[in-house]
């Protein structure tokens, strides 16, 4: 009874920590309980806790990030630091070490399933606007990729670009447009409606780059978070993307459909053609695997400012640090597969089902 008495916190936040992650274990199949939490509970705290991190103009991700990662570090010491100043048996501080660990890790665990894990099994975009990705044949494939060809060479010459023909407008520049980027969207998705903050370029812009990846969204402050070595051709998209999962889209698929969208449907010329660069990627990529012909009839035509920017991109994933890129793609791939995308990262490309069906 001694042992339980001088316990009890940890034993109650152990408690709290593994009924809350049951119900949602229990419900996240339900999808009118899961919407309904998203809808009315969950998004409204995450929007309440996303307006203070939009009065700085720095990532508060990050230092969360790193707080996250070095706490536990830290307790682990503290605890054996206060088992040898008590003089603790082994076994008994032992215990308290793993209790404590455990109840850390689900909570954080069981904070990331309310308010991000929980919008995978809620209405998602295609529910919401009554457009369902379909398989297509060969020939519809080909058609949307000649359609973003042609968008491409449409606004590849309307961009600012440098002396090697790749993409130069400044990262502040698009920063401070991309709050305007979502307008025309909306108009035709009324409920994609949402206030747009900057978003955050990332300090740690050197480390993301070893990953290749291009930006991420962090539930707990709401924040649209920016890699800004990436290919200025890439970063629009890139953004658009990230508003799309401050909307609630936790779909990778949809989040790109909706960032092909909103840029195409922008009038701005930097994020249309930002947009119109993403969508053909994933197309052409596509007719490339079924019909690599059909592939390079299509890929002929497009002008060299867009052949510069595809060089830029190759260079970009050329300096990625393969074993980092791996632990990342491990991650992401464990988090969505967990949250029940069968198809784990390879679900960015099925934003293509998407495309062919809207257009």
């Amino acid at each position: 009874m001694k042992f339980l008495r001088e316990h009890k916190k940890l034993h109650i936040w152990l408690g709290i920590t593994v009924i809350i992650l049951l119900l949602f274990l229990l419900f996240r199949d339900n999808r009118a309980v899961m919407t309904f939490w998203v809808d009315n509970i969950s998004w409204r705290i995450v929007r309440v806790l996303q307006r203070p991190t939009h009065w700085v103009r720095f990532s508060v991700a990050e230092p969360m990030i790193v707080v996250l990662l070095t706490l536990p570090i830290a307790l682990l010491v503290r605890a054996i630091v206060r088992m040898v100043r008590r003089r603790m048996s082994l076994g008994y501080g032992l215990y308290r070490i793993f209790i404590g660990g455990l109840a850390m890790g689900l909570t954080v665990l069981a904070a990331f399933s309310l308010f991000w894990g929980a919008n995978y099994y809620a209405d998602g975009f295609q529910e919401r606007a009554g457009i369902t990705a379909e398989g297509a044949t060969v020939d519809d494939l080909e058609r949307v990729t000649g359609i973003f060809a042609e968008g491409l060479i449409e606004t590849a010459h309307l961009v600012e670009r440098d002396e090697a023909g790749v993409v130069a407008v400044s990262i502040e520049q698009i920063f401070d447009e991309s709050v305007y980027a979502f307008y025309g969207i909306e108009e035709v998705f009324p409920f994609l409606t949402h206030r747009d903050f900057r978003p955050k370029p990332l300090i740690s812009s050197p480390i993301w780059a070893m990953t290749a990846y291009t930006g991420f969204y962090f539930p707990f402050t709401g924040e649209a978070n920016i890699n800004i070595l990436a290919p200025r051709s890439r970063i629009p998209a890139t953004v658009l993307h990230e508003f799309a999962h401050q909307r609630g889209i936790a779909d990778e698929n949809e989040a790109n459909f909706i960032a092909i969208l909103a840029g195409i449907k922008s009038e701005n010329p930097t994020f249309a053609y930002s947009a119109w660069l993403m969508g053909y990627l994933y197309l052409s990529n596509a007719l490339h695997r079924a019909d690599p012909d059909r592939f390079w009839a299509i890929q002929e035509t497009l002008p060299d400012y867009v052949f510069a920017d595809f060089a830029d991109m190759r260079t970009y994933r050329e300096r990625r640090h393969e074993r980092v890129a791996q632990v990342m793609d491990t991650l992401n791939e464990t988090m969505l597969q967990g949250y029940g995308v069968e198809s784990g990262i390879q679900s960015y490309g099925e934003v293509v089902d998407l495309l062919i069906v809207y257009f």
